[in-house]
């Protein structure tokens, strides 16, 4: 609901002119407007990829970005030739991203030391909060405090959230932070 509410104002932002609506638009002025609305959708979407306090600025800033983010998370070796700051920022998110998505592999005890009620009830409810699809939440660690009880860390991007949940999938608490 959110993207769509930040999509509607985008819209109504990129068509706004001073002059009555008109039935038809320029190939030119249409293009922009999907330009803009790909741009607004574009950051909306990739919002966990930065870290806090730090945003790039301008579609070249932001394609800089993007192409540090792709090459980290798809484990490329990084390109010093005419990097910028926001090619390095985006390496960063990008190589902390794939870190993120691969720790049952490298940790294979964190996501199945927690029963599957537990990781999946953890998933939901840190999607949830960070308005994006469970298939973006990674499972990082898990452990068991109690009987039938278990705290697990899931990250987002650069964002991470401990839940503390029962075997069932019951969510007792969460809160932001790592374990």
């Amino acid at each position: 609901m959110r993207r769509h509410r930040l999509a509607v104002a985008a819209a109504a932002l990129c068509f706004q002119t001073g002059a009555p609506a008109q039935a038809e638009m320029s190939d030119k002025d249409a293009a922009v407007a999907a330009l803009a609305l790909l741009g607004v959708a574009a950051l909306a979407h990739n919002r966990h990829h930065c870290r806090e306090g730090y945003a790039p600025q301008g579609g070249d800033r932001m394609a800089e970005f993007e192409r540090g983010y792709r090459d980290g998370v798809h484990g490329h070796a990084y390109t010093s030739h005419g990097s910028t700051v926001d090619y390095a920022e985006g390496y960063r998110a990008g190589d902390r991203e794939r870190e993120n998505s691969m720790a049952h592999r490298r940790n294979t005890t964190a996501a199945s030391k927690a029963l599957p009620m537990a990781n999946q009830g953890c998933a939901r409810i840190v999607a949830q909060n960070f308005a994006v699809g469970t298939h973006q939440v990674h499972i990082i660690r898990a452990r068991s405090p109690a009987k039938h009880e278990w705290q697990i860390e899931a990250a987002v991007g650069h964002s991470h959230m401990v839940c503390r949940m029962r075997d069932s999938g019951e969510v007792i608490e969460v809160r932001g932070g790592r374990l």
